[in-house]
Order: structure tokens, then C-alpha cells, then sequence
């Protein structure tokens, strides 16, 4: 492989052309991307505990409770206690939530289309496969602690 070559840098800049977009966008409202990209989660899954949001998003608890509370003091969602677990509570949209959700999945949709546009629907359905496979590569890495292993020769 030709080491002059990066996947990891046009996944950046197709990630920070995305961002642009996605702030331009949604550029009147009290809430930015990370939080964003929670609500558009809870949308389609409602009810879920927030264990679940972070493993539905592959985040860490941190960075999930602090979506969350952004979240809850702007008034986009709720959060109620669980029944049989105390310290667990599920998130809910609030009407001001369920309006917005629509709008950031129709968004991705475009940026999606703006994305795919010259390429058919198996190349697109290759392109998600391998990146797919990419991140499942880079997920394993973490768990390992990004430690990589010798290759034998």
C-alpha cells in the first residue's frame, strides 16, 4: 500500500466538510454537533437508558452525560428513572425534540446524497461496507488499548 496514501485523512476531511455543513445548517440553534448527533440516537430509539445510548453511539459515558445534559437544559428531551434500576433512567424527546430529529436525519440524508453522487448503488453499498469494516478495525484497536500488535514474518 502506498503509505503517501491515508484513508484516516479522507476520512477527515469528508468528517470536517460534514461538520461545516451540519453547523451551517443548524447554525440558529442552542445546541452543536455532539449533542446533535445524541438527539438524532434518541429519535429513533426512544426510551433507551443512557448505557445504551453510549453503546448505540460507541461513546464513552462522559461524553454521553454531558450530551445528555446539554440536552436536558436546552429542552430537547427528558430523562425518567427506571423502575427496577434507581440509577438508571430512559431519555425521551420532548415535543421541542421530536421536532428537530426529522430535520438532522433529512440533513444527513442530503449530505449522504452530496457524498454518493457519481457513484451507483454498489459502489455506494461497497463504500459503506469497507468503511464499515474500518471503524469495526478501529474499535478493535482501542479495545486493545492501541497497542499494535508484531506482524510475523
Amino acid at each position: 500500500m502506498d503509505t503517501r496514501r491515508s484513508i484516516g485523512k479522507m476520512v477527515s476531511v469528508i468528517h470536517r466538510y460534514g461538520h461545516s455543513y451540519f453547523d451551517n445548517e443548524f447554525s440558529q440553534l442552542d445546541i452543536g454537533h455532539g449533542p446533535r448527533n445524541f438527539l438524532a440516537a434518541i429519535y429513533r430509539r426512544e426510551g433507551m437508558s443512557q448505557d445504551e445510548l453510549s453503546e448505540n453511539l460507541q461513546m464513552d459515558k462522559t461524553t454521553t452525560a454531558r450530551a445528555v445534559k446539554r440536552l436536558l437544559e436546552t429542552g430537547y428531551i427528558t430523562r425518567k428513572r427506571d423502575q427496577k434500576d434507581r440509577r438508571s433512567y430512559h431519555i425521551y424527546l420532548t415535543e421541542k425534540g421530536k421536532e428537530l430529529a426529522p430535520r438532522i436525519w433529512e440533513t444527513r440524508a442530503r449530505w449522504t446524497k452530496v457524498l454518493s453522487q457519481g457513484f451507483t448503488e454498489n459502489e455506494q453499498e461497497l463504500i459503506y461496507k469497507f468503511l464499515s469494516r474500518a471503524a469495526s478495525n478501529a474499535a478493535e484497536f482501542r479495545k486493545k488499548g492501541f497497542v499494535i500488535e508484531e506482524e510475523e514474518e
